[in-house]
């Protein structure tokens, strides 16, 4: 809280800066905004069709149409006309010096996407002249597109009439070809099958089919005889086949007579008797009776189906020469009738069109002659009350908006040029820091971190207050620990590996095999600062170029000193300054001090390093930076010189 002789707020070097900047940018902006003309914007909608035949109907939408009807537009011919019926108004002793330029750079015409609309703009800072201005540019595009109708109607007409003349007189020239070739060629009709030739072509065709019918029956017929005189079958004459029943029926009648006597008398018995005695000879004639009557009919029967036969064959032979002979004069007859056709298509072809350009002659005469070309004025254009651009409330409060931001960039500016850097002292209480002192300063005053019990209290409160003196070890660098490992032989690579992974060297000479765990990337550690310490890829690879087990025996004493002198042979070979003072506690403090710097709490350090003494924790406050602690998930565990180097 400011004490009574502090100067108000409103009376302040920052508030005066916000005040002037502010007030003089709004100033400006303010009066360059309300200085601007007020636009106003005036629009009609125009819905124009494709350029087709007077007669036609309006096809779809033409984009390509509906370009060019902008360009005939925005012409200079619709601009200048306009402009003169301007001028001729009423208001045109206010527009004694528009031209047709000045205009055009008002207009401006924007087809609708996928239509036949047009929309007409002007934008000016006269609301009253836009209407007047674009109504009467539609008054006299009608104007123009009426004038083109009507040219369009007389050229229609007398291109129709020109198109019906030429007709007829090839439909009269068709009909005199197609009536010549007819008498030429003797043809009296014009269905084909109902001319001589083809009617004869067509009766030839259906004798042989007849006659081709009776060979085959006849032959049928022979053939059957034949084979049944050869399976021994009665083959007469139909008047002969009476006689022969009878004669067979006499016949046997004797046969079953004498078989009857047989089985009463014997023969010798019936050749005693004169009425039984001629029984046998009478079986003989009848039997010669009938074998001469079916030799005769067979030779009759026969020759008739062989005369048959033969008078089929010939006139199917006949008819076939007549055929052929007539096919010549068929397939002469059919050529011509073919071109016939021809002719007889292309007089239709041709009385079609006729009749269709008369239809088409009786259209442009009857019909109306406001359908081409379709320009409706869907609405007109009219007085706009409200201004476009620009919208003044909007802009002002942009103006404001930005003149309190420039008001506050000022003051921060002006802080910023003016403001007296400070050297503020480092105290820490407790781990706690605020700004590091040097640490030559800390080095050269080490008694400065702890207080004697034979001082005051007021000593004590002085060092108690003092800066904590900076660990004693040497830090070294990512470069230096990195030539340091390329110098290590491999039981020092997985030593340093181990220090900077936070462990001390006694925890790295008692380490065991059972504590590393490859395949889960862990090491786990007891004793006195239990802790699990995550494997880095390099350390792992490290571990597994020895089967998972560190190169040394945790149970010798001489561990800790056989690894000491392989980190001071390792010193010596990379040929760093100073390499007496390479130690391993050396390079535990330089990972322990890039842990701190990258924000770690102090308080989580022990996590990752182990236990460490309450003024170790202080001493390492002078690394922190001065912000808000960050936790283990929050910072980068892996050491820079283990990347890429092992």
């Amino acid at each position: 809280m400011a004490d009574g002789h502090e100067q108000p707020w409103y009376r302040s070097r920052r508030f005066s800066i916000f005040s002037l900047a502010f007030l003089i940018s709004a100033a400006i902006s303010l009066a360059y905004i309300y200085s601007q003309p007020a636009v106003y914007r005036s629009s009609a909608t125009l819905l124009t069709s494709a350029m087709t035949a007077i007669d036609r109907e309006s096809s779809d939408a033409d984009i390509q149409h509906v370009a060019i009807q902008r360009q005939i537009f925005l012409g200079h011919e619709i601009a200048a006309e306009t402009v003169s019926r301007l001028k001729a108004s009423p208001a045109g002793k206010f527009l004694s010096q528009l031209t047709a330029p000045d205009i055009q750079n008002l207009l401006n015409v924007e087809p609708v996407s996928e239509t036949n609309l047009v929309e007409i703009v002007a934008e000016g800072t006269d609301p009253k002249f836009l209407p007047l201005l674009i109504n009467t540019w539609i008054d006299v595009y009608l104007d123009a597109r009426a004038e083109e109708v009507k040219k369009l109607t007389s050229n229609t007409k007398r291109i129709v009439e020109d198109e019906l003349e030429g007709l007829a007189d090839k439909v009269d020239s068709a009909r005199v070809a197609l009536e010549t070739f007819r008498r030429n060629h003797d043809i009296s009709s014009t269905q084909r099958e109902e001319n001589e030739a083809a009617a004869r072509l067509r009766g030839l065709n259906e004798s042989l089919n007849k006659a081709s019918e009776e060979e085959v029956k006849a032959k049928s017929k022979l053939d059957s005889i034949r084979v049944a005189i050869a399976r021994g079958k009665a083959v007469v004459p139909d008047d002969e086949k009476g006689s022969l029943v009878d004669l067979e029926t006499r016949l046997q009648d004797l046969r079953e007579k004498l078989a009857e006597f047989d089985k009463k008398f014997t023969r010798e018995y019936l050749n005693l008797q004169p009425d039984l005695k001629s029984i046998p000879e009478q079986i003989k004639e009848l039997e010669a009776a009938v074998n001469n009557k079916r030799r005769y009919g067979q030779n009759v029967v026969l020759a008739d189906a062989e005369m048959a036969y033969a008078a089929a064959q010939q006139t199917a032979s006949g008819i076939r020469a007549q055929l052929d002979s007539h096919k010549k004069q068929a397939f002469a007859f059919t050529s011509k009738f073919a071109e016939h056709d021809a002719l007889k298509t292309d007089l239709e072809g041709l009385e079609t069109l006729y009749r269709d350009a008369q239809e088409r002659l009786v259209q442009v005469k009857t019909g109306r002659k406001d359908k081409y070309p379709q320009v409706t004025v869907i609405n007109r254009a009219y007085e706009s009350i409200k201004p476009v651009r620009p919208d003044y409330n909007r802009e002002a409060l942009i103006a404001i908006a930005g003149s309190l931001l420039l008001g506050l960039l000022s003051v921060w500016i002006f802080e910023y040029l003016t403001q007296k850097k400070e050297q503020q002292p480092s105290i820490a209480i407790f781990g706690v820091q605020n700004y590091p002192a040097p640490a030559a300063k800390l080095i050269d005053h080490p008694h400065t971190a702890l207080g004697t019990a034979a001082g005051s209290l007021e000593q004590k409160t002085n060092n108690t207050l003092a800066s904590p003196a900076a660990p004693p070890h040497r830090e070294l660098s990512s470069h230096q620990l990195r030539a340091l490992i390329s110098a290590s032989n491999l039981k020092g690579k997985q030593l340093i590996g181990l220090l900077l992974s936070g462990m001390n060297i006694d925890e790295a000479a008692s380490l065991t095999p059972d504590q590393i765990n490859l395949p889960a990337g862990t090491i786990n550690l007891g004793g006195v600062s239990p802790r699990i310490i995550p494997l880095n890829n390099s350390l792992k690879f490290l571990f597994m170029q020895s089967d998972g087990h560190p190169l040394w025996n945790a149970d010798d004493p001489g561990t800790r000193i056989d690894l000491s002198a392989a980190l001071v042979c390792a010193a010596v070979d990379s040929g760093l300054p100073d390499s007496q003072e390479i130690t391993a506690e050396a390079i535990r403090h330089s990972y322990i001090a890039y842990l701190v710097r990258q924000g770690l709490r102090l308080s989580d350090l022990e996590q990752i390093v182990g236990y460490l003494e309450p003024s170790a924790i202080s001493s390492y406050s002078a690394y922190s930076p001065p912000q808000q602690g960050r936790h283990i998930h929050e910072i980068e565990l892996v050491h820079p010189a283990l990347i890429n180097t092992i």
